[in-house]
């Protein structure tokens, strides 16, 4: 009988893949606040039609939002064939040349600290059960985990493409204010910045780092784009015959 790898359970390991999860959550965000503040800023500039901003608003927040999480899908897809392809490639090692695997396995644990007697204690071990031994193998020859092949491929690309759509509303909401176009661009680079803040300090609060350097940072990023999408707004259109409009006015 063939006896799969158990991984303990821990509230530490349950902690981790938490954080690890919101990693999808928090580069959607920032990805969709970014890049729609990014376009509507130059097209508000550029055009001065509230319709204008809208329309490629919305067109930025439904093309990244299907674009990151059919992104988000096949690269996981592709993930999980390349590594279900390293283990049948194993398993297939394993049963065409096992004493050479034996011999490569207990290299590995001598390379770990363990004298030639214990490490082949430990691998004859392993080879009374053959899937144990096949994820240890493919663990240390090749460095990555076997359980990536049964991961489900729904849930991190639909995080994804929703963070992304919901960060893209931040900037876009601003513009349904009654205010004037330049005005209205001001207050979209206000709630992107308070968006960005935001995911960053939530950020950094899963990590070491401190979370209001890691709000300002993130934010920071938002301030360049501002910058160059309100330049590119302001010198491009004129090249082709338009006159842009003034922020604030």
């Amino acid at each position: 009988m063939q006896v799969r790898p158990r991984i303990p359970d821990t509230q530490q390991r349950r902690s981790l893949e938490k954080r690890r999860s919101i990693r999808e959550i928090v580069f959607g965000m920032q990805d969709g606040i970014l890049t729609t503040l990014g376009i509507i800023t130059g097209v508000g500039v550029a055009e001065g039609a509230r319709s204008a901003v809208f329309i490629s608003g919305f067109l930025a927040l439904l093309a990244g939002a299907l674009s990151m999480g059919v992104g988000e899908y096949l690269g996981r897809k592709s993930e999980r064939e390349v590594v279900a392809a390293t283990i049948d490639l194993e398993r297939r090692e394993m049963a065409d040349d096992p004493q050479g695997e034996f011999s490569e396995q207990v290299a590995f644990y001598k390379l770990k600290g363990f004298s030639s007697e214990e490490a082949e204690m430990i691998v004859r071990r392993l080879t009374q059960h053959p899937e144990i031994f096949l994820y240890e193998m493919v663990r240390d020859e090749f460095g990555i985990d076997p359980r990536v092949a049964e991961e489900s491929g729904l849930r991190a690309p639909l995080s994804m493409a929703g963070s992304f759509a919901l960060g893209s509303l931040l900037p876009i909401a601003a513009f349904a204010l009654p205010l004037s176009i330049g005005a209205s661009t001001l207050v979209s680079l206000l709630f992107a910045l308070t968006g960005l803040f935001a995911v960053g300090y939530y950020a950094g609060t899963l990590s070491e780092r401190s979370p209001f350097g890691k709000g300002f940072e993130v934010a920071l990023y938002g301030c360049g784009v501002f910058i160059v999408s309100y330049l590119a707004g302001h010198f491009i259109p004129p090249l082709f015959g338009h006159a842009p409009v003034s922020v604030g006015g």
